[in-house]
């Protein structure tokens, strides 16, 4: 059974700065254990929507049909561009609170889920289905935990995010969506 490899692995790529995560950071302001829930369950249902059937059945079908591939890249690059202008843009105003609708739409275009289900998800014979469901929704919910409370930590309590916080923040979005756009048009 592979399962420290697997949750590691998944642990080391979900934690790194991305558009879910950025999105979550914001969604630290002014959050209640209510909206903590439903935050870390569209995180969850959304990571899972997009792993469970890549694992199965887009890998095959992406590689035999590369425009289609490619355009879900460009796709992607497109949303979390559109969100780091947003971010960028908002100057001292104060912060919109981050929809349900807008961080699934962000995590179903992002293609850390793609990552999981094509390439690193463990063979049923090496670790079971239900093995590798519970620990990609453990270590989903404990690195979306996390983001949330960076952004809390960074955020503090006010309703504004800070300069410096919203342009770091969107030079992270647009790195990624520069990385995403150059991947769809090399490959």
């Amino acid at each position: 059974m592979h399962l420290l490899p697997f949750a590691s692995g998944v642990f080391t790529l979900l934690i790194l700065p991305g558009p879910t995560n950025a999105i979550l950071a914001m969604a630290s302001q002014g959050l209640t254990v209510g909206r903590a829930i439903a935050l870390l369950a569209t995180v969850l249902l959304a990571y899972l929507a997009i792993v469970l059937p890549a694992s199965g059945l887009a890998g095959s079908f992406l590689s035999d049909h590369p425009l289609v591939s490619q355009g879900v890249k460009l796709i992607s690059a497109t949303w979390v561009l559109y969100l780091a202008l947003r971010l960028w843009g908002m100057g001292s105003s104060q912060v919109e609170a981050v929809s349900v609708r807008q961080l699934a739409v962000t995590t179903l275009l992002n293609p850390k889920a793609l990552i999981i289900g094509l390439t690193m998800l463990p063979p049923a014979a090496e670790l079971p289905a239900a093995g590798s469901i519970t620990i990609l929704a453990s270590v989903v919910l404990a690195v979306s935990s996390i983001w949330l409370s960076v952004g809390r930590v960074i955020l503090g309590r006010d309703k504004r995010i800070p300069s410096f916080a919203r342009r770091c923040g969107s030079a992270t979005l647009v790195a990624f969506s520069a990385v995403l756009t150059f991947s769809a048009l090399d490959g």
